[in-house]
């Protein structure tokens, strides 16, 4: 809502006929007051909900390539065709792969 330059005029002639030349400046000093106290009220307000819906932002890191490649300790790390065939078990694979470094 924003007010016209002449409704502004209209506005402050009918305070200063209602109030008076006396109490008029004392009457806009609270109701600038006022206006105020409701402003930070309201960001007071918007900020509380903002925190409140919005959770914090927590870094977590990516894994890197080196960290996939990375396996429990002292278990050996499997080629890349030590991979097991379907239908094939890990005991079978781990045959395979020693028969093969045996050569």
């Amino acid at each position: 809502m924003s007010l016209q330059p002449n409704e502004v005029l209209i506005i402050a002639l009918v305070a200063l006929i209602v109030l008076g030349p006396k109490r008029l400046p004392g009457a806009i000093r609270s109701i600038g007051q006022t206006f105020r106290q409701v402003r930070e009220f309201s960001t007071n307000v918007r900020q509380e909900m903002d925190a409140t819906l919005s959770p914090p932002i927590v870094e977590t890191t990516t894994p890197t390539e080196s960290d996939n490649d990375a396996e429990a300790p002292g278990t050996p790390a499997r080629a890349a065709d030590d991979a097991e065939a379907p239908g094939e078990t890990a005991a079978e694979v781990t045959d395979r792969s020693t028969s093969d470094g045996a050569a």
